[in-house]
């Protein structure tokens, strides 16, 4: 239940920052880096220091764990690659301060493209999420908080983009909202699967601990990392890998309290 609340707040907080974008855009510009500098070191703090160490406790450390871990991270490139050469659009849309690139960017784009696109990466987000709170309450509110840093600009850069593709204002918030309804379907998946077992005391939600990991490894070191490259000053990039060591340390500090 936590999970399923965690992820609905994260899809109305979009939605709401989609709502506010236009008239401080520039302000989430200033800020854009070094938040999605935060939620890569708390996902990959929380993928390596949390959610992997569980799943080899609970599953063993075995080839097949490390199977499951390498295949999720091979699928998701494989997948984000094939759809933008089919599609013309990345599974994942450009954040906000980073959508107005000129013409060019947009060649290719369809909306629907881009709602397929964002439904998918809502709903491996939700699991993800519902993953985290199955390892613990402290580190699924921890991930949620993660993936809304990630997700608020994304969201803002669907509407954007929907609204650069002539789709009206109150269609786009139509759209962006089915995005964000994918990911409780996933939570709705995490929670139908811890009720299966698979060879007596493994339950089937085990087996999403290793995928959520992988998840959560490529979202920080192929969808959030590159967004970093265009800082050009020290004392920004200086900013950023404070902030990359300030979420890492927070879930380090949660990991050691009583229960997380």
């Amino acid at each position: 239940m936590e999970a399923a609340i965690a992820v609905a707040a994260i899809q109305v907080l979009a939605i709401a920052a989609a709502l506010w974008l236009s008239a401080r855009h520039r302000l989430l510009d200033r800020g854009l880096p070094y938040l999605v500098s935060l939620a890569v070191g708390v996902l990959l703090a929380t993928a390596l220091l949390h959610i992997l160490p569980d799943s080899v406790n609970a599953l063993g450390n075995t080839p097949t764990l490390w199977l499951v871990f390498v295949a999720t991270l091979f699928f998701m490139f494989c997948f984000e690659r094939i759809f933008a050469t089919v599609t013309g659009h990345p599974v994942e849309t450009p954040a906000a301060g980073e959508s107005d690139c000129g013409p060019h960017h947009h060649h290719g784009s369809r909306p629907l493209a881009l709602i397929f696109g964002g439904t998918l990466h809502s709903f491996v987000d939700g699991v993800a999420v519902a993953a985290a709170f199955h390892t613990g309450r402290r580190i699924g509110w921890l991930t949620a908080v993660a993936i809304t840093l990630h997700e608020v600009p994304h969201r803002m850069g669907d509407y954007a983009l929907l609204t650069h593709l002539k789709v009206g204002r109150a269609r786009a918030i139509r759209l962006i909202t089915i995005v964000g309804l994918a990911a409780l379907l996933g939570v709705a998946l995490v929670l139908a699967a811890g009720h299966l077992s698979i060879g007596g005391a493994i339950s089937a939600t085990d087996w999403l601990l290793p995928i959520s990991a992988a998840s959560f490894v490529y979202i920080a070191l192929v969808n959030l990392m590159p967004e970093l490259a265009s800082e050009a000053t020290l004392g920004g990039v200086f900013l950023q890998l404070l902030s990359m060591l300030a979420g890492a340390t927070l879930v380090a500090l949660i990991i050691r309290l009583p229960g997380a």
